[in-house]
This record gives C-alpha cells, sequence and structure tokens, in this order.
C-alpha cells in the first residue's frame, strides 16, 4: 500500500527531525513535587553505601556517634578506625564493631546500631532495552555510567534510540529530568545515582 504524506505532516516531520538532531548531549528539567514517606525496609536488610547510621556503646556515651556509610562498605569508629559493614545485617555489622572493640579496648561492648536514613542502592531501567528491569548499582564502581546501566539491562533494543534517553531522579523535594544523548561524549560519562529511573525512548523514523 502506498503511503501519502500531506504538505503539513511532511512539514512536521522534517521539523522533529531537525529539532532532535539539533538538541545537546544532556538537557535538564525540574519539576517540582511533594515530599514522599520514608520507606521502611524488612528486618533482613543488608547496610549499604549512603545509609546513615546512629551507633551507640552500652555504658560508653563518649563512643556514641553517627556515620554515613562510604561508597566502598565501610565506616569510621571511635579507636578502632575503619570498619567494613556494607553487605552486613545490623546484626552482623553491631558483632563485627563489638568483636574489633573487645579485642583491644572493651570486655563484653554492647554495641546498637540504628539506621536513621536508608539510602536506595538501586536504579530501575524501562523502555527500549533487553532486560528492562531493577538492578543494583555495585560498591566497587566508582563511577557508575549510563552506559554500564544500559549494558546491564541487555543494551537497547533494535529501535532503542539513544540519542534521546531519559533520566528521572529525585532531589530533595523536586524531581530533575535529564535527557541525554549517550552516543555523545557527556553521556558517555553520565554518571547514574542511586535511585535513578532511565527511559530508552523509541526511535521515530
Amino acid at each position: 500500500m502506498r503511503v501519502i504524506y500531506r504538505p503539513a505532516t511532511l512539514l512536521s516531520l522534517c521539523g522533529a527531525i531537525f529539532l532532535a538532531a539539533c538538541a545537546g548531549p544532556v538537557t535538564k528539567k525540574v519539576l517540582p513535587v511533594k515530599a514522599s514517606a520514608p520507606v521502611t525496609r524488612s528486618y533482613n536488610y543488608k547496610l549499604a553505601p549512603n545509609d546513615v547510621l546512629s551507633i551507640s556503646v552500652y555504658q560508653q556515651p563518649d563512643m556514641t556517634t553517627q556515620q554515613q556509610v562510604a561508597r566502598d562498605g565501610t565506616i569510621s569508629f571511635p579507636l578502632i578506625g575503619r570498619v567494613l559493614v556494607g553487605g552486613l545485617s545490623i546484626e552482623e555489622a553491631q558483632n563485627a564493631i563489638a568483636k574489633r572493640l573487645s579485642d583491644h579496648y572493651l570486655v563484653n561492648p554492647q554495641v546498637t546500631i540504628v539506621i536513621t536514613q536508608y539510602a536506595p542502592q538501586n536504579y530501575t531501567i524501562l523502555g527500549q532495552v533487553g532486560a528492562p528491569g531493577a538492578y543494583p548499582i555495585p560498591y566497587d564502581e566508582t563511577a557508575f555510567t549510563l552506559p554500564m546501566a544500559v549494558a546491564r539491562a541487555g543494551g537497547n533494543t533494535r529501535i532503542g534510540n539513544l540519542r534521546n534517553v531519559r533520566v528521572t531522579r529525585r532531589d530533595g523535594n523536586s524531581v530533575v529530568q535529564y535527557t541525554v544523548n549517550m552516543l555523545s561524549s557527556d553521556g558517555q560519562q553520565f554518571s547514574i545515582q542511586p535511585g535513578d529511573l532511565i527511559t530508552v525512548q523509541e526511535t521515530l523514523f
């Protein structure tokens, strides 16, 4: 069947192609939203980078501290220095700190950890990729980029448009939307953060 384009339709299509070609490598749009309620995690939650912990030792008020888990999964604790807690449950982390303290400083220390702020550690990818879904951001990546995120989801499909990838990110009480040309040099270096929603758009022509 022969398709005949009307002049107005053809003009609109050419205009869309022209605008897409002229788009910058990364554009940003901020949308205000209402703050959401905190998420409650299950009892077997594993500590992860950017979690904020309140740590105390029974009858040792000078050792009470609040720590944010570093990207490598460690915290800094009085007397014993860096302690790896990433990937551990709260009970396992309490035991790890107590053991380090008991080895050199205290007798039978009783350590309590309370998570005061959770940090999302996954990103979600939708649209024209091989395997849409939620994926963890690995601890050992110093910079987890958009191409890495797309590759973990099986890459783009045949009609996936890598010049038009949308990244939606929560920033306080706002939502920030980035439109990224992943084939540009800036797009290749675009860093993905925990909680990001990535949408690979469909090629329109």
